[in-house]
C-alpha cells in the first residue's frame, strides 16, 4: 500500500540521527514524499512549523535541555493535522502510552528504527496508532490508546477547590481539618475524589498540576 506524506519534520538534535532517517525515507517504497526538513532543537522546531505545514513529525524525545514531552499536547492543539511519531531512547514503558495521551501518534524506541521504522511510518499514516508490538502485549486490557482530554479544575466541587488551594500552599490534612472546621478523615475523602476527577495518583502529582494551572 502506497501512501503519501509530501512534507515530513524531523526533530532530532544530532545530525547523523536525521542524516539516518531521511535515509530510511528514501528507501521506503510506500511512502511517497516530497520535502524532508530538519530541525535541531526546539525553537528551529517551531520556527520550521510556523513556516510550512508538514504531514509528519518525527520528534526526538529529549531535546538538549529540553524535554519535548511537555510540548507534544500543544503541537498536536496546535497542527492537528500533523502526524507525531515519537522516536527515542527512552523505554517503551512507561513513555510510549504517556506521549500518546498528548497527542502522539506513535512511539518507535531508537534501537527498533532498522526494522520497524517504515511499519511505524506506514501505521501512523493511516490513521492507526504504532507502538512495539513486543509492548503492546505487555499492556494493560483496556489501555487507552488515544489523546486523553485535559483535566479541569472546572470539575471540582468549590470545597474541593478550596482544599487544592490548601494544599498547594503546604498544609497538611490536619491543618486543612482545623481550617475548614471538618474532620481529616473527610479532608481525606475530598482529597480523594479530587485525584480521581483528575486523573491523578498522588498528592505530588495534584501539587505540580495545581502549579502549572497558575502558571
Amino acid at each position: 500500500m502506497k501512501f503519501s506524506c509530501h512534507n515530513i519534520l524531523i526533530v532530532d538534535d544530532h545530525d547523523i540521527v536525521s542524516a539516518g532517517m531521511k535515509a530510511l525515507l528514501r528507501k521506503c517504497r510506500s511512502c511517497e514524499t516530497e520535502i524532508v526538513d530538519t530541525a535541531l532543537n526546539h525553537d528551529e522546531m517551531m520556527e520550521k512549523l510556523k513556516e510550512k505545514k508538514y504531514d509528519l513529525m518525527i520528534l526526538d524525545l529529549h531535546l538538549g535541555d529540553v524535554n519535548s514531552y511537555n510540548s507534544i499536547r500543544k503541537i498536536s492543539d496546535d497542527f492537528p493535522e500533523m502526524k507525531i511519531l515519537v522516536c527515542s531512547m527512552y523505554p517503551e514503558d512507561p513513555y510510549a502510552i504517556e506521549c500518546i495521551h498528548e497527542g502522539a501518534s506513535g512511539y518507535l524506541h531508537k534501537k527498533n528504527v532498522l526494522q520497524s521504522f517504515q511499519d511505524a511510518i506506514c501505521a501512523i499514516m493511516k490513521g492507526d496508532i504504532y507502538i512495539n508490538p513486543q509492548y503492546a502485549q505487555c499492556l494493560n486490557y483496556g489501555t487507552a490508546m488515544m489523546k486523553k482530554e485535559v483535566a479541569s479544575l472546572n470539575s471540582l466541587s468549590k470545597r474541593e477547590f478550596e482544599i487544592c488551594h490548601h494544599i498547594v500552599s503546604g498544609l497538611s490534612f490536619k491543618e486543612i481539618a482545623e481550617k475548614l472546621d471538618i474532620s481529616p478523615k473527610t479532608v481525606s475523602a475530598h482529597h480523594a475524589h479530587i485525584l480521581d476527577k483528575l486523573s491523578l495518583s498522588n498528592t505530588s502529582q495534584l501539587i505540580h498540576f495545581l502549579i502549572q494551572q497558575k502558571n
